[in-house]
This record gives C-alpha cells, structure tokens and sequence, in this order.
C-alpha cells in the first residue's frame, strides 16, 4: 500500500510541475535568429521576443514570408521603449503572406513579440529589418 501511494504521489508531483509549463512544440523544427523566426511544427504554444534598437524616424519593416496553421491565433505585436504598444496584428486560422511597417518616433529599445497561441499543423516564416 505504501508503495502505491509512494508511486502515486511522484505522478501527481510530476503532473503539477508540468501543468505550469507555457511553452511546448510537437514534432517541431525551428530555427531562430536575431532578425528571422522559421519553423514547421504539428503543435507549437510559444511567445518569442525581440528587441530592436532604435532612433527616432526609424521604419521596422516586419514582412510575413510565410504563415500557416490549421488552428489557434498568432499575434504580432510592438511596444515603444514606454511599453505602449505601437503595432499589433492577430491571425486567425488560414495562410497569410504580408508585410508591415513600424514607425519608431522614440529613441530606445522597441520590442518585438510573436505570439503562437496554440498553433496546429502550421508553418511559418518571419523576418524584421530596421532602414
């Protein structure tokens, strides 16, 4: 008896410490740099950020190469050194190829974030560059 309950405690111990895992990718490659995010995936919950110097009339171009997924949301969004946020764009399910342009009035660092909320049976190809 003790040691079934031994056994059950170490599952639901494992069981908690997964539960507050917020990032997970299933049959996933992924490649990611400084200016290009790149990845196909079966399941994919993660958030990247980047951050992007910047000095006033500085145009971010964000161009979607690639974006694809059966299910979930992505969203892209970019925040001035205050932490307002300047750019943002969900994606609901479907294939999108666009790009977008950022005007940076501030001197500082902007941040970049690519939400992937639940994605399933996608792929996807960003990059960013700053004129």
């Amino acid at each position: 008896m003790a040691k079934r309950l031994t056994h059950l405690l170490v599952f639901l111990l494992c069981c908690f410490m997964l539960a507050g895992c917020t990032e997970y990718g299933t049959k996933t490659v992924e490649s990611i740099t400084d200016k290009e995010i790149k990845a196909t995936y079966e399941t994919y919950n993660k958030t990247i950020t980047r951050k992007v110097p910047s000095i006033p009339d500085t145009v971010l171009a964000i161009q979607l190469h690639e974006l694809q997924f059966k299910k979930g949301r992505v969203t892209i969004a970019v925040t001035d050194p205050g932490g307002k946020t300047v750019f943002e764009k969900t994606f609901e399910p479907g294939t999108y190829q666009d790009g977008y342009s950022v005007h940076f009035e501030k001197e500082g660092e902007y941040e970049i974030r690519f939400a992937f909320e639940h994605v399933e049976n996608g792929k996807h190809h960003i990059t960013w560059e700053t004129d």
